[in-house]
């Protein structure tokens, strides 16, 4: 990193105390990952001229208050610390805690600035802890650098208020469809469970063109997400998409849910997007773990998605054409074919959707991750839904 930037980073965190730990077998592993890592700890501080590729850290669900707290949130360290290192040469560092500050707006603040301070490193970034709406703060941490920013929200509900009677703090999707609108380009809702969902907020999410997917559909097929997270900038994943019994660290869990390996797939596709820059996991309450259950799986979470970061590819069509076969579809309702290309090493599709003016020429273009069953959708005359919604937001 720029010398002087992660000093100034380090500045909003409390450093990991090890003597805390319950379990330190990671120090005699050199195998580990936890003997592989950068520890900002008071006996070994990251150096302020240090450069790293994925950045980890952790945010107090309690703000400012209970101290006795943060060796709880140790418990997913412990437990990441623990598993494989990684063979690549990728540069891996754990913060520490966030200073919090007295309540949510300074915590939202402080969020957003070291964010900011990492996006400038080109780091990517993994939240750990905290109420889901610290994705407002990652979000806003975006906007210097993109104006159309896509959020993947992972989460048994949809965190959208109906009405003013009904809107709490924790229902941040409001805030950024209220507030923040000239950079939210898309919002997409996967794994919420229908009982627990109105037909009002489908409703909203339809009619500001958001894209949605129950627990049953992705539980049917789990590679609908993978397009989903290749074009998100923002991921945010709530504890509460795990059945509690996976997960039991949940204040308010349900018996249903995404089972745990179908989470380290929807982490792992996280990690795999080249475009994706933060991703949270959010609402752990460590108090109500049992045997460190929920801490192990988000330990495994995060591997997978440092696994699937390992494995990016810059394999999209305008990066790269030697190895993209360009197909072009023409359907009887729009006079102009739709046009997909697919890269023939990583077999991943893209759609291209074109902003038309009404001399029938293009004014612009938005290239869409896409799905192989997309194009035989179109091949049989149907329009995709994914080519169909980004083009009503672009007229």
């Amino acid at each position: 990193m720029e010398k002087g930037k992660l000093a100034e980073v380090l500045n909003f965190f409390d450093q990991v105390e090890l003597n805390q730990f319950n379990n330190v077998s990671y120090i005699n592993n050199d195998y580990s990952l936890g003997k592989n890592i950068a520890i900002n700890s008071p006996t070994n501080p990251i150096a302020e001229n240090a450069r790293f590729d994925i950045v980890f850290f952790a945010v107090n669900n309690n703000l400012n208050t209970d101290p006795n707290n943060k060796p709880q949130l140790n418990s997913i360290r412990e437990e990441l610390y623990r598993l494989s290192k990684f063979s690549s040469g990728v540069r891996i560092a754990d913060l520490g805690n966030l200073r919090t500050g007295q309540n949510m707006n300074e915590c939202l603040f402080a969020l957003q600035e070291v964010c900011n301070l990492l996006l400038h490193q080109q780091t990517t970034i993994i939240v750990i802890g905290g109420d889901q709406l610290l994705s407002l703060g990652t979000f806003r941490s975006l906007k210097e650098y993109e104006n159309n920013i896509n959020l993947a929200h992972i989460d048994s509900h949809i965190d959208l208020a109906v009405s003013n009677e009904t809107a709490s703090e924790s229902d941040y999707l409001n805030h950024l469809i209220e507030n923040e609108a000239a950079n939210l380009y898309n919002i997409t809702c996967m794994a919420y469970q229908s009982y627990f969902t109105s037909g009002k907020q489908l409703k909203i999410l339809g009619e500001n063109y958001f894209d949605h997917y129950r627990l049953g559909v992705l539980r049917n097929d789990l590679s609908l997400a993978e397009p989903v997270l290749r074009d998100a900038d923002v991921a945010s994943f709530d504890i509460s998409a795990l059945r509690m019994t996976d997960a039991p660290a949940q204040s308010d869990g349900s018996p249903n849910g995404l089972y745990a390996d179908e989470a380290c797939q929807l982490t792992r596709y996280a990690g795999l997007s080249n475009r994706l820059k933060i991703f949270g996991i959010y609402n752990i309450e460590p108090k109500l773990d049992i045997n460190k259950q929920t801490a192990k799986l988000a330990a495994q979470m995060l591997w997978y998605f440092i696994e699937g970061f390992m494995h990016r590819k810059n394999d999209e069509p305008n990066k790269t054409s030697d190895n993209c076969t360009k197909y072009e579809v023409q359907i009887d309702e729009i006079d102009f074919p739709i046009v997909f290309y697919k890269n023939e090493q990583t077999n991943r599709w893209w759609i291209e959707v074109s902003a038309i003016n009404i001399d029938k020429t293009v004014n612009e273009k938005l290239l869409v991750a896409s799905t192989e069953a997309d194009y035989h959708m179109a091949c049989q005359g149907e329009i995709p839904d994914r080519w169909w919604i980004n083009f009503k937001k672009m007229k």
